[in-house]
């Protein structure tokens, strides 16, 4: 019996994302959609694929069966979707990039702008977020990652270390002076970081790590919101050294602090079947030569 394409991605995406809602927005259709697919599906192979409650739908034992078949399908239509464009076609068209959160605000925006002036014809199409984007499979065509990819089909264009530096607004930092004058300790400030499904991401578990009942006063599962809370005075936040030339920035200024903040490493990942697509090598080599003047020398 053939599967079409079109089930086993709604299938696949599905399984990965735990729901009928999250597999529609990973797959930008509608959920109804998602919903009669899966219907149609389960009535063409005869079983049950998943099991729908509170925490979403959970894959049956069938179901189970199916997926390493539908991620390789995945993974060849991708790859066949990069080698159908021709080398020698325009540098003219959509350019997806997958990136953290905050890369994606204060690195690939302004690259964005800055991208529109040398490659008018190309439009980025940034996937914020911190889940990790299959590349093989077509999900974005290059990926801000902070590990070197190990997959053979993918290749690091480049590695890029960023300095840190603990940030907050100049009158926040005031008041912190008087209260303590000198290098601070990590207990000394009011962290502002992030709640919900992404409790777990940087730097959140270190700063539960090493302040004894930790407890931010400020949280949002949002970049942009926890800047917006930084630029008001609430708290600190670590961040990339803040640039002078960005006017919403110009009053965030460093902490003092009694260590050395490593660098945050960054990957420029692409598949090795997309490098050969003239929009996305254009853009790559750009995107190359923006991040590094953000990298320490």
């Amino acid at each position: 019996m053939e599967l079409p394409w079109e089930d086993a991605q709604t299938f696949l995406a599905v399984c990965e994302a735990g729901s009928f809602s999250a597999a529609a927005r990973r797959l930008d259709v509608g959920q109804p959609t998602v919903s009669r697919r899966i219907a149609a599906l389960e009535a063409r192979l005869g079983t049950g694929l998943f099991a729908r409650g509170r925490q979403g739908a959970v894959p049956t034992p069938e179901a189970l069966r199916l997926v390493p078949a539908a991620r390789e399908m995945a993974r060849w239509a991708g790859e066949l979707g990069h080698l159908v464009e021709r080398a020698d076609a325009p540098v003219a068209g959509i350019v997806r990039i997958a990136a953290p959160p905050g890369v994606a605000v204060e690195q690939l925006a302004p690259f964005a702008a800055r991208l529109r002036e040398s490659l008018p014809a190309v439009r980025l199409e940034v996937l914020a977020g911190v889940e990790h984007i299959e590349l093989m499979r077509g999900g974005a065509d290059l990926a801000i990652r902070t590990r070197a990819p190990v997959e053979p089909e993918l290749v690091s264009l480049a590695r890029i270390l960023t300095p840190l530096a603990v940030c907050a607004h100049r009158d926040y930092v005031r008041d912190l002076a008087a209260r303590h004058p000198g290098p601070c300790d990590w207990a000394d400030l009011d962290w502002i970081t992030w709640t919900g499904a992404l409790r777990d991401v940087a730097p959140r578990a270190m700063l539960e790590r090493v302040i004894p009942d930790f407890e931010p006063v400020f949280a949002a599962d949002d970049y942009l919101v926890q800047k917006a809370a930084l630029r008001q005075g609430l708290g600190a936040m670590i961040l990339g050294v803040p640039d002078p030339d960005v006017v919403e920035d110009r009053d965030l200024v460093t902490i003092p602090m009694q260590v050395t903040l490593p660098g945050a490493e960054f990957h420029l990942v692409c598949s090795r079947g997309a490098l050969h697509m003239p929009r996305v090598r254009a853009v790559a080599d750009r995107l190359r030569a923006e991040l590094r003047r953000y990298a320490v020398e």
